[in-house]
């Protein structure tokens, strides 16, 4: 990363400034809770939360700075302090205390996009000379420095709040905040809040399920809470390395059904270059698989094309497009390693049947590597890339932070400037550190076109060392899926941070690294994913170990319940403990059923109000009073209300729904069209 001057942002104390106030008030309209990239975890539903980590200075390190900033220049001069006449709210706050060397102190670098208006305040009040400035600062993937937009409160002995606002420019990956001092001054800070300007919000429902993976349309809830669901696992693979040319068979790759037969391409491994290869096989239950032999082009050794089952040289991922021209409805994308910022990117390739594959182009469609995923968006009718890009921002010297780029094409050819949309941050550091090791990163993400969302399924790597194992020098540790999404693909929401797809037990085959397939196969009941395991992390066995296994990958089946990933959860009983209640922000729709995807468990209930939109109160025959439960395990129940009234009178009307929840698991709701 290219380190900018920590010290330049008070000296530009004229620097341009979209809004700068200060004033006692606070401001409104903007939204904590999702970032142009991803959301902090742990937030309510629907409940704002500041995008920085430990934004109110109550935790420090041994040194006295507080966790989760960085401290610039003279160190002394930046520490937490416990003072009640120096604080607004919880333990500390920060005092920066400038003796004419600068100090600057810096936020985690928190993921942004381009075109996104972001807005910091923080409390600041001054004890002696000039109180240090307050600045918004971005910065491009490679590190560099796009500008910022900074504000010099004047001195006061009272708690003012200043607020500082700026547009992210093109090419932005991160926004950064900085509290920095270089003239003669003390001055104290405290609950600074860093969020994002809230889109354009578009009340329309459509057809398509609601999913409780972001905040979008929920404007409040009381004790209710998002759970993770795991997926449930055969519990032995379903693909095994059992051909000469296999070490591993793992995937990477993708799965489709085509007319009654489940078709997989996954990787292998074996000792002749490049080391992996695309194989095929196929299934007529997606449990038993076949590897039908001689569908491709490639050998083994002394064994030819006829007798594998090695479809191309290299990995990869495929989309299948079924609209597209007969000779490019399977298309591949395969990294290539070669000369940085030149040949070393991501490459395209075509098959009419995805056996024999002809190369796109010459030259990379995409730079960087070396994991991708791709899929096709009927939707849209685009596809979409999802890279990994070399940026050196991580906090091991020399070693690239791995995080998630998207990327859209219409013709698989030419690409859209890769945004960076899911990376590590401080909650993934602390899992990592919660192992005793070192920071978390994202190794991949699938992006799979759900609905009303985008579900992103990051690869965390949880990296713990670099010695452990004998694949060490790239990162020892376990690498866990877990869940994001995003509507448009630019923000990013990731809430809860539990996996979705569990590693074994120990002695498990799947115990370690664990990856998945670029896309999942959807029924009216189940999600299925495939995904590769190893029986180890990712730095491979530990060969100090008194005989150490054999560092394996083989491909397993997961599986959830439709929309399953994650709940909207109230775990109440009667008369023990809180019923929970979530109300979505102004909605319309055009139907006449109000559908639910729910476990409404034993003793429990769920059952669902109306309200005007326009003051919150009940339309008349669709109160609480007037609601019938939803009780049992629901796939897709109708909502009911007393005297059989159905939706049809309300349709086209801007209304909100009120959920009432007690001992019920809710996935999703939806409002189909009409008949």
């Amino acid at each position: 990363m290219v380190q900018r001057d920590g010290w330049a942002a008070v000296r530009r104390r004229v620097a341009p400034v979209m809004l700068v106030t200060v004033t006692l008030g606070v401001f409104v309209a903007y939204r904590p809770a999702t970032a142009g990239g991803q959301t902090p975890p742990g937030a309510d539903p629907g409940k704002a939360t500041s995008l920085v980590p430990n934004s109110g200075f109550d935790a420090g390190d041994r040194a006295g700075h507080p966790i989760g900033w960085a401290v610039e220049g003279d160190e002394s001069g930046a520490n937490i302090v416990n003072l009640s006449a120096y604080r607004t709210a919880g333990l500390g706050s920060l005092e920066v205390s400038a003796r004419g060397t600068a100090v600057t102190v810096s936020s985690d670098r928190i993921v942004a996009a381009a075109g996104r208006e972001y807005r910091v305040s923080a409390k600041v009040k001054g004890k002696s000379g000039e109180p240090a400035a307050l600045s918004l600062d971005f910065t491009g993937f490679d590190g560099t420095d796009l500008g910022d937009h900074a504000a010099a409160p004047e001195s006061s002995t009272d708690w003012r709040t200043v607020t500082v606002s700026g547009v992210a420019p093109a090419g932005t990956a991160n926004v950064t905040v900085r509290i920095a001092a270089g003239d003669e001054g003390v001055s104290y800070w405290d609950e600074v809040n860093l969020a994002e300007a809230a889109p354009a919000y578009d009340p329309n429902l459509g057809s398509a399920r609601e999913l409780f993976l972001d905040d979008y349309r929920i404007a409040s809830s009381k004790d209710v809470g998002r759970v993770v669901h795991p997926a449930r696992k055969l519990p032995e693979p379903v693909i095994r390395p059992d051909h000469p040319w296999e070490s591993s068979a793992y995937t990477y790759g993708s799965v489709f059904k085509i007319g009654g037969v489940y078709r997989l391409w996954y990787d292998c491994n074996n000792d002749v270059a490049p080391g992996y290869y695309l194989c095929y096989a196929e299934s007529r239950d997606g449990r038993t698989w076949t590897k039908p032999l001689g569908r491709g082009s490639v050998g083994y050794k002394d064994i030819p094309a006829s007798k594998t089952n090695i479809v191309i040289a290299g990995g990869g991922t495929i989309a299948y497009n079924p609209d597209a021209a007969p000779e490019r409805r399977f298309a591949l994308m395969q990294f290539h390693s070669g000369v940085v910022n030149q040949t070393l990117g991501y490459y395209v390739y075509f098959s009419k049947d995805g056996y024999d594959w002809t190369p796109g182009e010459d030259t990379p469609a995409l730079l960087d590597g070396d994991v991708s995923q791709v899929t096709w968006d009927p939707r849209t009718k685009r596809y979409i890339a999802t890279i990994k890009k070399r940026m050196f921002t991580s906090r091991t010297p020399g070693i690239y932070d791995r995080a998630a780029f998207v990327s859209t094409s219409k013709d698989f050819l030419t690409w859209s400037t890769p945004q960076l949309a899911v990376a590590g941050d401080h909650a993934d550091d602390g899992a990592a550190e919660a192992l005793n090791g070192l920071e978390g990163q994202i190794y991949g993400m699938p992006v799979l076109p759900y609905e009303s969302t985008y579900v992103g399924i990051p690869w965390v790597f949880l990296t713990t060392d670099y010695v452990t194992g004998s694949q060490a020098s790239a990162g020892a540790g376990p690498v866990l899926p877990q869940v994001a999404s995003s509507r448009d693909l630019t923000d990013w929401s990731r809430p809860v941070r539990d996996p979705v797809i569990r590693p074994g037990d120990p002695g498990a085959w799947d115990d370690g690294a664990l990856y998945t397939s670029s896309n999942a196969l959807v029924s009216d009941r189940t999600v299925t994913m495939y995904y590769g395991a190893f029986n180890a992390g990712h730095g491979g066995q530990d060969q100090t170990a008194p005989n150490p296994d054999t560092y394996v990958g083989q491909t397993g089946m997961a599986t959830w319940r439709r929309d399953g990933f994650v709940s909207l959860t109230n775990a109440s009983t009667p008369g023990a403990g809180e019923p929970g209640e979530l109300t979505t922000k102004p909605v319309v729709f055009h139907g006449d059923a109000l559908k639910v995807n729910a476990v409404v468990h034993s003793r429990g209930s769920l059952t669902v109000e109306v309200l005007d939109a326009a003051d919150d109160t009940p339309v008349p025959g669709y109160a609480a009073k007037d609601a019938i439960p939803v009780t049992g395990d629901q796939y897709a129940a109708t909502v009911r209300w007393k005297g059989g009234r159905s939706l049809a009178s309300l349709s086209g009307r801007q209304v909100r729904f009120r959920f009432h929840l007690t001992g019920t698991d809710l996935y999703s709701y939806w409002v189909p069209p009409a008949g």
